[in-house]
């Protein structure tokens, strides 16, 4: 734990590099600061900074900029910070208006979010086994393959292609469709059905095979991966400068499983650093009533944390009411 004084030193170096994107000198960090001391103490403290592992000088006549250990500190101790009112009222009215299905829902909540903070935003999705099943539909697209569609209670819709170990007609379909109806609406997507005998005793072959391949495909869906949606990539460009930079980011955006390591965690707000890489995270997760999913934004280490912390939790908090509406 550093001194106040020298904290208050670092807090205001760094406010200034994510202002200007430049090295900061020991006057402007001395005219940002709130400190009644001479330029001589602030060169002192910077110094000792340096030492620390916390700043660095790029050039020897140049200012300093904040290394990733002076970022963490920086964010470790950042005090609270508060949108801007045209901010909360755009994000209050969109959830305030917003009538559509939670896939849908949450796509728009991303592109709000990159709106909100000019940054790429990701909103993760909760998975889809702990909601229960409202409606199952199944459609014949080959002699021996379904489309398996479920509709849950939350207004999720997943889809699922089975196939069928015989050939069956659209009329087996419905009426396996039908059964699995039966015994599994209202339950949670990924639990195991139960049927009675008439599965074994009752039924043709086709209309058998029919009922396993849908519920298999039931349960592949309730167990699969979340949904992600990514939004204001488009800023990309304007937020990372060096196109190397841009390059790696890509890449790693690419990878949806990379991707939701970066956003998981913890309830509360999450804020990672790059060791390697001029990138930053700041998400928090949300409960959906089921499984947890996130919102997170992704920028270069030198954001604007306190813009960036707001909006994803006022975003969050929003979208968790939203969601917890849908399932009263």
């Amino acid at each position: 734990m550093l001194e106040d004084r020298r904290s208050e030193v670092l807090r205001a170096l760094v406010e200034e590099h994510i202002k200007t994107g430049e090295p900061v000198s020991s006057r402007a960090v001395l005219e940002r600061s709130r400190l009644a001391v001479s330029a001589a103490t602030v060169r002192s403290d910077l110094a000792a900074l340096e030492q620390d592992g916390l700043v660095q000088q790029p050039h020897t006549s140049a200012g300093r900029v904040p290394t990733v250990a002076g970022y963490r500190y920086y964010v470790d101790h950042l005090g609270p910070g508060r949108l801007r009112q045209a901010a909360q009222a755009k994000i209050a009215t969109f959830f305030g208006d917003v009538h559509m299905e939670l896939s849908k829902l949450l796509e728009a909540t991303s592109n709000l979010l990159a709106e909100i903070t000019d940054l790429p935003s990701v909103v993760v999705a909760p998975g889809f086994a702990r909601e229960n099943v409202r409606a199952v539909h199944a459609v014949q697209v080959a002699k021996d393959q379904v489309l398996v569609i479920a509709v849950t209670e939350g207004g999720r819709v997943v889809q699922q292609r089975g196939r069928v170990r015989v050939p069956v007609t659209p009329l087996e379909i419905e009426e396996a469709q039908m059964l699995v109806t039966t015994a599994v609406v209202g339950k949670e997507l990924g639990a195991t059905p139960e049927f009675g005998v008439e599965i074994e005793r009752g039924v043709s072959e086709p209309i058998r095979e029919a009922v396993l391949t849908i519920t298999d495909s039931l349960h592949l869906a309730g167990t699969s991966g979340s949904e992600m949606f990514v939004g204001g990539t488009q800023r990309m460009t304007q937020v990372w400068q060096d196109l190397a930079t841009v390059q790696r980011i890509l890449e790693i955006m690419e990878r949806e499983a990379e991707v939701m390591n970066l956003l998981a965690g913890a309830s509360g707000t999450s804020i990672q650093l790059g060791e390697d890489l001029d990138l930053a995270v700041v998400s928090k997760g949300y409960d959906s009533g089921g499984d947890a999913g996130s919102v997170g934004v992704i920028g270069p280490m030198r954001m604007n944390y306190k813009r960036a912390i707001s909006a994803v939790e006022e975003v969050t908090r929003e979208l968790e009411e939203q969601i917890g509406t849908r399932s009263d």
